[in-house]
Order: structure tokens, then C-alpha cells, then sequence
């Protein structure tokens, strides 16, 4: 049977490159199994050599279904991946008992009132490859076909019980045409999209608070405030938004780095942590403050050099001239995949927030690790392992949560001030 699939129309075109994947998702990267699928392998083990890896490679982990994640080897990769970078699992029993992780990846899907949505993971890639192709940017198509049953069983479901529990979920699609509708709007750089992004999100947030009944109204809204930011005519009234905005970069600086020191390294490559410090001439160290009648406190005391970096933010400008679309399709793949602005707990603006601080810790990576010089294929690496952490640590969204938290900054200017 049919399904009825919204996809992005790019989407087709992606094929797994098995031993060819430079960036492999097998290495250095959490991979997580259910008991049932442990126990689905295990029945099916066909040869003694492969019972042996199969012995020692998975330790206990508890994490929403999951119960083991697969150990990694002296080289950080999965015990199951051979010299020529191809899955012994697939090798030894077929796809149908590799994990539903490993079957999945890089599809996300989500199942909403009857129909699929299926997108693509920005940490694969071939998907960001295939990303810097659509010079015309992302469309999405609605097709007919046949979904294996794995991709049923992965996709996140959205009924008429959630959209009853959590009322926002029934403008689910209209969110997607406000995304698409102002994110592609090039009249105006990818920072400023994110600001007005922001405008409309705040204004439906606030119509939600007040309770509104008419479930018509935010459509319309939505609707005509992607029409008048369209609108040529309103141009000089946008651009005005950003004449006196703070686009030093120095907010997105101190912030990134501050993330960057709490628990959330980009851990998966030395070199992009050794990139960052030489860029920014960064150096931390921890200092005991004491006082009288006080407990000892461990300060970190950061230092870096915001001239180096506004060096690096030009560098890195004049590599992304005329390819500046590059970003505008990651991050709205990236969103859209990652189910924005219905990610995190907290409602629609703490979702908007979170969406603003990724983008501007993205760009704060981009700028430390990409230099005049450098190639497609270092963008590519370099944003694919990004959001390895940004986008798919469930540990980097609670580590967000906590930071808006800490900063109590959720304001429009705050973030303009990351993004700009």
C-alpha cells in the first residue's frame, strides 16, 4: 500500500555511499540499541568469528527505549565496521536485524494525521553534498509510495490524542510554510531571516497565550506575514530592523564559547577543538575565588582575542560569497529534520530561542574552522561532525535548555545580537 510522503525534492536522490563515506556515522558516535534488537542479532549470528565481536561489543545504556549502546574500538569505531568501512551486521544477518538506528540513518520521518514527512540528517555527508547542489533551494514535494515497514515503526507519531494533549501541534504545516517562507528569502542574509523568523514566532506565541479559539486566525497570520515579507515593497521597512543591530559578532562569541565550556565540545575531532583556540586565540583556566565565612569557588576565567575573530568572520565571508545558499539549505534541512519549532520543552519561543542560539553556534564553528582556503569538502566534514553535537546530542539540548536558563536572555534583541 501507498503512503502519501512529504519529502524535500532532493530526496530521491540520496544513496548511502557505504565504504566511501569519509565522516562515517559509525565512528566516534553514540549508536544505540534496543534489548529486543539485541536479542533479534543474537538469534541470528551465522559464524563463530562474528559471535566473538558480537561477545564484547555492546555495554548497558538507558535512554528513552534504549537499553545498550555499541562499544567503540581503539580507533573510536563501531566494533561491527570492517577495514573497508562496511557493517559486519549487514555482512553476517541482512539490514532487517541491524538496529533501527543504523537502518534509519540519516532519514528522520514523522508520521502526522495520516501522512509521513521524511527528511534528511545534516550529520550524513552525502546529505550536506547534496544540500550544496540545490542552488534554487529546498522545495518539498508530496508523493505516493511505499514505505518499508522500519520506516513506519521510526517515524514519530503525531495523532489527533497529541494534537488533543498539545493544541499547537494542529498548525504543524503551517509552521513549515513560515520557515520555508522567510528562511528563503534572499533579499536579505541568512542572520536577518532568523531575526524576522523570530517577529512572527513571538506574535504566535503571544496569540496562543491569550488563548485563541479561532484556529484560522494564526494560518492567516502566518500566511500573510510570509506575503508581506515577500513583498518587495517592504523592503526599506525590513531593512531599517537591522540599521543600528549589533553585528560585531561579539555576543555570538562569548555565548558559543561559554557553551562551548560547558560540557558540550565538538569532542568528535581534535583538530576542530586546536581550530577554534588558534582562531580565537582562546585560553581557559579554572581560579579558586574565597571569601570569609564562603565555601571555595571554581571560577573559569576565559580569554580570548575578539580582533582574531573579527579577522575570522571576514575570512570566512569571503570563502561563502555566492555560496551563501550552502547555509540557508543545512540549517533549514537541519530545522526541518529536527522537527522545529516543536523540538524542545518550553512552548513555541523557547523553541525559536534554541533554534537562533544552534544557528549562531554553527556560524561561530564555520567562522573558526573554515579559512579562505578552504574547500568544499572541508565544509562538508566540518558540518556534518557540527552537528553530530548540534543537532543530535540529546545531552546538547538539555545543555541548551539550561543555558537559555542560565542566561534569562530570551529576548528578540538578545538574539539578534547571536545571529546578526
Amino acid at each position: 500500500m501507498k503512503e502519501i510522503v512529504l519529502q524535500p525534492s532532493f530526496y530521491s536522490k540520496f544513496e548511502c555511499i557505504g565504504s566511501d563515506c569519509e565522516y562515517n556515522c559509525c565512528r566516534n558516535w553514540q549508536i544505540d540499541i534496543t534489548k529486543q534488537e539485541l536479542k533479534n542479532m543474537k538469534r541470528n549470528i551465522k559464524t563463530e568469528e562474528f559471535r566473538k565481536i558480537f561477545e564484547d561489543a555492546f555495554e548497558k545504556y538507558k535512554s528513552g527505549i534504549f537499553d545498550y549502546k555499541i562499544k567503540f574500538d581503539e580507533n573510536k569505531k563501531c566494533k561491527f565496521l570492517d577495514e573497508n568501512g562496511l557493517c559486519k551486521v549487514y555482512q553476517e544477518m541482512g539490514p532487517e536485524n541491524m538496529s533501527l538506528v543504523c537502518q534509519m540513518f540519516p532519514r528522520a520521518m514523522t508520521y502526522y494525521m495520516g501522512k509521513y514527512e521524511s527528511f534528511l540528517d545534516i550529520s550524513c555527508e552525502e546529505v550536506v553534498r547534496l544540500l550544496l547542489q540545490e542552488k534554487d533551494g529546498i522545495k518539498l514535494d508530496i508523493v505516493e509510495k511505499e514505505l518499508r515497514d522500519v520506516e513506519k515503526r521510526a517515524s514519530a507519531r503525531i495523532d489527533s490524542e497529541a494534537t488533543r494533549v498539545s493544541p499547537i501541534l494542529h498548525y504543524w504545516t503551517d509552521f513549515k510554510i513560515l520557515i520555508l517562507g522567510v528562511l528563503q528569502n534572499r533579499e536579505y542574509n541568512f542572520g536577518e531571516r532568523i531575526v524576522v523568523l523570530g517577529m512572527a514566532i513571538k506574535k504566535v506565541d503571544e496569540m496562543l497565550r491569550e488563548g485563541t479559539k479561532n484556529t484560522n486566525v494564526i494560518p492567516n497570520y502566518i500566511q500573510q506575514f510570509v506575503a508581506d515579507f515577500n513583498d518587495s515593497k517592504n523592503k526599506d521597512m525590513y531593512s531599517k530592523l537591522f540599521k543600528n543591530a549589533d553585528k560585531s559578532g561579539r555576543k555570538r562569541l562569548f555565548n558559543s564559547i561559554i557553551y562551548h565550556y560547558n560540557g558540550n565540545k565538538v569532542g568528535e575531532d581534535f583538530k576542530i577543538q586546536q581550530k577554534i583556540n588558534d582562531r580565537v586565540d582562546l585560553k581557559s583556566q579554572f581560579e579558586t575565588k574565597f571569601k570569609m565565612g564562603q565555601e571555595k569557588k571554581e571560577i573559569l576565567n576565559i580569554q580570548y582575542d575578539f580582533e582574531k575573530y573579527q579577522q575570522a568572520i571576514k575570512d570566512f565571508e569571503e570563502f561563502i560569497k555566492g555560496r551563501e545558499y550552502w547555509i540557508e539549505n543545512i540549517m533549514i534541512e537541519g530545522f526541518l529534520a529536527n522537527r522545529f519549532p516543536f523540538r524542545i520543552n518550553g512552548g513555541l519561543w523557547r523553541n525559536y530561542c534554541a533554534m537562533a542560539m544552534v544557528y549562531s553556534i554553527f556560524l561561530f564553528m564555520w567562522t573558526c574552522c573554515i579559512e579562505k582556503d578552504s574547500t568544499e569538502e572541508d565544509f562538508i566534514y566540518y558540518t556534518s561532525e557540527f552537528s553530530k553535537s548540534l543537532f543530535n546530542s540529546a545531552s546538547h539540548m538539555t545543555k541548551l535548555e539550561e543555558r537559555l536558563n542560565q542566561t534569562e536572555s530570551e529576548t528578540l534583541g538578545h538574539m539578534a545580537a547571536l545571529v546578526l
